[in-house]
């Protein structure tokens, strides 16, 4: 699938239940507040390799998803749903949608893990990505399931949604026959990129001086 901005998109797919392909639908308990949004959310900036966007910023202190791909699904119940807490009532979810092109090299391989990227804050706190398939739990289905579908989608296949990022994840059979879970870093051709949703679990308004981008080339968003 080409974009408006002619980078096709690739990326990898969970092969476990809590660690999931697909976001059909994302739904907060409290409903997402946006962030203090800085000019430079959404624009790209460049390393030696790689073109770097936050697309966008939320917050949330709950996330609910659908690994369905059966998108539009709204009002269908029939889907299991997961969820996605902060670990203490003084924290927060903050979810960045991150964008990253290759438009220079042959090829780049982004090993996107909890040490691919940080949030920083104005006191030099530093945040890492959370592996969201370490950490989902199963959900209920909401009151409304109208109401599931209310994270933007992809504005260039509306029948496609946009995707945790995270590098692919596999089931790959060892040598005694013990089937493991293994993840690999993702490659990126020249001309293609990743679109999707990193998330932080960061201290109640929280207030953030930068974004830095550190898998496969070192990029610095400054908010």
């Amino acid at each position: 699938m080409i974009s408006r901005t002619g980078i096709s998109r690739t990326g990898g797919h969970f092969v476990r239940w809590a660690a999931l392909a697909m976001l059909a639908a994302l739904a907060v308990g409290a409903g997402f507040a946006c962030s203090s949004q800085s000019p430079n959310i959404g624009k790209y900036y460049k390393g030696r390799i790689l073109h770097i966007s936050v697309a966008a910023m939320e917050r949330t202190d709950e996330l609910r998803w659908t690994a369905s791909t059966r998108y539009p699904a709204q009002g269908v119940t029939d889907e299991p749903l997961y969820k996605l807490e902060p670990e203490s009532d003084e924290y927060e979810l903050v979810l960045l949608r991150v964008k990253v092109e290759n438009h220079t090299a042959t090829s780049a391989i982004v090993n996107v893990d909890h040490e691919s990227a940080q949030l920083r804050d104005f006191l030099q706190g530093r945040y890492f990505p959370i592996d969201v398939g370490e950490r989902a739990q199963p959900a209920g289905i909401p009151e409304n399931p109208s109401d599931r579908c209310n994270v933007p989608v992809n504005p260039d296949a509306p029948t496609e949604c946009v995707k945790f990022l995270w590098n692919a994840s596999f089931e790959e059979t060892q040598p005694n026959g013990e089937v493991k879970i293994i993840q690999r870093a993702q490659e990126l051709p020249k001309g293609t990129g990743l679109d999707g949703w990193m998330i932080f679990e960061v201290p109640k308004d929280t207030q953030f001086r930068s974004f830095r981008w550190g898998a496969g080339d070192t990029v610095t968003v400054d908010f």
